[in-house]
């Protein structure tokens, strides 16, 4: 009994160190996860992408509907040595955009501590870090992805990641620049939220650092439990030049920046063929009415969103994970108008519900066919807009 409990227990250990080595970094779920795990001088490189076909219904009318290679990404890293490492993502978007997702050193210490620094992806929910199509249900990345986690958020910045392999948890440090409110004109909104603020390392305006971090556990068999959190200050134009005696001035650009407080969750949890997943944010915006009044922008005092989401993975060939069919339904509930501040009215059509079912024909573990129907409706629209969707996307 004693040789099968220590059995027992170094199996769970093994399962756990790999499980957590799985996790020790957002890139690991790319090609490039080869140059982790392999000898200095190595090279890698990988590519993941998604087409989409959305289609509009409205009884009674004629709707266009919108075919778009949407996005495909190009992967590449590089070892040095047994220590250091390089990852960058470019990112080529509806054909004709370019951007760099993301592009940074890691310097492995030990599986507890590791130094990153460059273009990094805000560890915030779950899409945001996992976003490649094969990855999450749906033709189209979760709506609170993209107005309540602005996905996909990268930043400049440095900080620490690692493991601790004892207490099955991976953590993640980073003090990054924050958003940008102000360029002349406002950049943050009471429709989309953040969104419009995301600097991407573009030149990015940088005076007041901003602070992001996550800790996630993996010691529970098929459950992964993940909590993180966003503090800073908004960068402005505002401040360039300004002299540090001049109080007017300085009062008059405070008032075009705001303060961010940002606390999120994700949970996911596997049993036999089944997966169940919840994400939920929450973010306070300190001096929002200062900022509505300067800039005469509609910005909420809080955001918050949350969605669920069941799954069945249904094998087609038997003993075989692949190909397989994914059934699910997500439901999801996010208001960019929370709660708002005394000189804005709240609008109603910034709380939003979306109902998603659909199937994905996932044909091998790189590559995937989706479909899926949406009920779109507003807190001030009960009626639903209807939106059909059909894609494909691939990974290796």
């Amino acid at each position: 009994m004693k040789n099968i409990l220590l059995t027992a227990g170094l199996l769970f250990a093994l399962i756990s160190v790999s499980y957590g080595q799985t996790y020790l970094d957002s890139t690991i779920n790319s090609s490039t996860k080869r140059i982790l795990f392999s000898d200095p001088n190595a090279f890698a490189i990988g590519s993941y992408g998604e087409a989409h076909y959305n289609q509009d219904i409205v009884e009674g009318t004629y709707q266009n509907g919108n075919m778009d290679l949407h996005r495909i990404i190009m992967f590449m890293g590089y070892k040095f040595n047994k220590n250091l490492q390089f990852f960058t993502e470019i990112e080529f978007e509806h054909v004709k955009e370019v951007y760099v997702e993301q592009a940074f050193l890691n310097y492995s210490i030990n599986s507890a501590l590791n130094l990153k620094g460059g273009i990094l992806l805000i560890p915030m929910g779950y899409v945001n870090e996992f976003h490649e199509p094969t990855l999450f249900n749906g033709v189209e990345r979760p709506g609170f992805d993209k107005y309540i986690i602005p996905t996909t958020w990268r930043e400049m910045g440095f900080g620490l990641h690692g493991i601790f392999k004892r207490a099955n948890l991976k953590y993640q440090a980073y003090m990054v620049n924050g958003f940008n409110s102000f360029d002349g004109s406002a950049r943050l909104s009471g429709s989309s939220g953040l969104r419009g603020g995301r600097q991407k390392a573009a030149k990015a305006t940088f005076r007041t650092p901003a602070f992001t971090g996550k800790l996630t556990f993996y010691g529970l068999n098929g459950l992964r439990l993940g909590v993180s959190g966003y503090y800073g200050n908004t960068e402005t134009s505002m401040f360039d030049g300004l002299d540090r005696t001049d109080n007017m001035a300085i009062q008059t650009a405070d008032s075009s920046r705001v303060g961010i407080a940002m606390a999120s969750f994700n949970a996911h949890y596997s049993i036999k063929n089944f997966d169940f997943t919840a994400v939920g944010n929450i973010t306070s915006i300190s001096n929002s009415d200062a900022y509505n009044e300067f800039t005469g922008a509609t910005l909420g005092s809080q955001i918050m969103g949350y969605y669920t989401e069941a799954a069945y993975r249904i094998p087609l060939n038997r003993g075989e994970q692949y190909p397989r069919l994914i059934p699910f339904v997500r439901y999801e509930n996010y208001d960019t108008h929370h709660a708002v501040g005394d000189r804005i009215a709240m609008n109603d059509n910034y709380n939003r519900e979306i109902l998603t079912t659909g199937i994905g024909l996932h044909i091998t573990p790189g590559t995937i066919v989706k479909t899926d129907f949406q009920w779109v409706k507003t807190a001030a629209n009960a009626k639903p807009t209807n939106i059909l969707n059909v894609g494909f996307g691939f990974w290796f």
